[in-house]
């Protein structure tokens, strides 16, 4: 019973069945090497006394013999949320590191307090003495393309100067990383700072190329062109290769070090900003100045932010009906601590904070029936050293969200093994097409919780969970994938 990028320390399944459900079938054409995705439905035959015991005897099996899973912490649960039977149980209610299967928390939160149509609003005005207000309304998807077309909005309205550039991110708190996270992840793009306005995620894309011979310095282009990026890339001889990178560090400053090889083609490489209200002021800029229009220094001293406006362009996101797919599918930390602090805002009033929002998990998992004593919350996205949830937790997030009113969104809104996303293991096994499972993974941390579709008890819902693990990761997804072919097949 292992799952994708899971750790196999914590297993928990449910089977999930109300009357009148169809039986599940194969999409009608599925994308090309791709398995036919397989719904989880609630009809299936009622598991019997005989047939737990078997897959019991069966999991203990496979998991004895299981070699990438010794010495590690493992965790399994199954049951048939039907009937309420435990199908497996394996330290279910010990706590685990959840890597992003913590992502289910935050996302499903956000579902039942904001709804599948809440859409995160960023607009502009112009205040009588010319400065530009642009207020940040929690968008985390804001792109280049949107703010290009503030900037014709603003020509369109007949504005010719503006003079200065307000930020307008005071709808969340400043604080860019929650408790528990590491230093070395700062520059990298998986870890860019939350801001209530934000643009690429707060990332920016760099790409580096080989200079014109070998030792000669590297070209790199920063995508949008306004962030300074140091560089002490050299150009390797052909056959080297690249090992051009963004340097770990403490303050977020970009700088690269490394290597590329004449005649290699350019490296990408995304990379948190260091400050994101600058960033988004000078991209607004260059944009307003690419539409003819002028624009002056930062806004004047003294500024306020209800200062009589007049408003000339809003933009509102994808509903979080949609966002959820793009959260959960990629596994997208940024979204996940902008959602967190979204529901600090609606929970707390602004600015919307991390402890705010985790207040309120604390509030939804208790009326949900999960203990907040049995976890730890300290981010929305798992990269905090210090989360911890048990596979029963996730179970019973998973089994709430099935039996709530967006069972449709949240599975539509997962990956699923062999055919959607990035579920190892699962491509050409009997559970192929049929794990909708959200994934985490970290150093000596694997997870995955969600449902599964078996051949003939209809969906069981599950969560495993592994840490302090040190096994090869390709002999763990083949553990876990035969684990739940054993489910599936039953």
């Amino acid at each position: 019973m292992l799952l994708r990028t899971i750790a196999l320390s914590s297993f928990i399944l449910y089977a999930v069945q109300p009357a009148g459900a169809q039986p599940s079938s194969p999409s009608p054409s599925p994308s090309p090497g791709k398995a036919p995705i397989v719904t989880p439905t609630t009809f299936g035959d009622p598991w019997t006394p005989d047939e737990i015991a078997a897959l019991d005897r069966d999991l203990d099996v496979q998991l004895a013999g299981a070699a990438s899973l010794r010495g590690a912490h493992v965790g399994i649960l199954a049951v048939d949320t039907r009937t309420g039977a435990t199908l497996y149980a394996r330290n279910a209610d010990d706590e685990f590191q959840p890597a992003s299967t913590f992502k289910v928390v935050v996302g499903s939160a956000a579902l039942d307090r904001l709804g599948e149509d809440e859409r995160f609003r960023t607009s502009a005005a112009l205040t009588r003495g010319g400065t530009l207000v642009v207020h940040g309304g929690g968008d985390a998807l804001l792109s280049s393309a949107d703010v290009d077309a503030l900037a014709v909005a603003a020509a369109d309205s007949g504005i010719r100067v503006v003079r200065g550039i307000a930020i307008d991110a005071r709808r969340y708190d400043a604080t860019p990383y929650a408790p528990g996270w590491t230093w070395d992840d700062f520059t990298y793009d998986y870890a860019a700072k939350p801001s209530a306005l934000a643009l690429q995620k707060d990332v920016v894309h760099v790409h580096v190329a080989p200079g014109k011979f070998a030792g000669a310095p590297a070209t790199v282009r920063v995508d949008p062109p306004v962030v300074a990026v140091g560089s002490s890339v050299v150009t390797l001889p052909n056959g080297y290769g690249t090992t051009a990178d963004v340097d770990p560090s403490p303050t977020g400053r970009l700088h690269l070090s490394g290597g590329i090889a004449l005649g290699t083609p350019p490296h990408a490489i995304d990379a948190a900003v260091a400050d994101p209200r600058a960033f988004v002021a000078k991209a607004i800029a260059a944009r307003l100045r690419a539409h003819g229009i002028a624009v002056r220094a930062g806004p004047p001293r003294g500024f306020r932010y209800d200062a009589p406006q007049k408003s000339f362009w809003s933009h509102y996101s994808l509903p979080l009906s949609q966002l959820l797919a793009k959260f959960w599918i990629p596994s997208d930390n940024f979204v996940g601590e902008m959602l967190l602090k979204e529901l600090g805002f609606v929970h707390g009033g602004a600015p919307g904070t991390t402890a705010k929002g985790i207040a309120y998990e604390k509030h939804w998992l208790a009326s949900i029936g999960v203990d907040p004593a049995s976890l730890t919350l300290a981010d929305g996205c798992g990269m905090s050293q210090y989360d911890r949830i048990t596979p029963r937790d996730l179970v019973t997030i998973m089994q709430h969200d099935w039996n709530g009113p967006y069972r449709a969104i949240v599975l539509d809104s997962l990956p699923v093994g062999g055919a959607r996303g990035t579920i190892e293991g699962i491509a050409g096994t009997a559970a192929a097409g049929r794990v909708f499972a959200k994934t985490g993974s970290m150093m000596h941390v694997r997870g995955l919780t969600g449902y599964v579709e078996t051949e003939h008890h209809g969906a069981v819902t599950f969560a495993v969970s592994v840490d302090d693990w040190n096994g090869d990761y390709a002999s763990l997804a083949a553990a876990r994938a035969a684990v739940l072919s054993r489910i599936v097949t039953d």
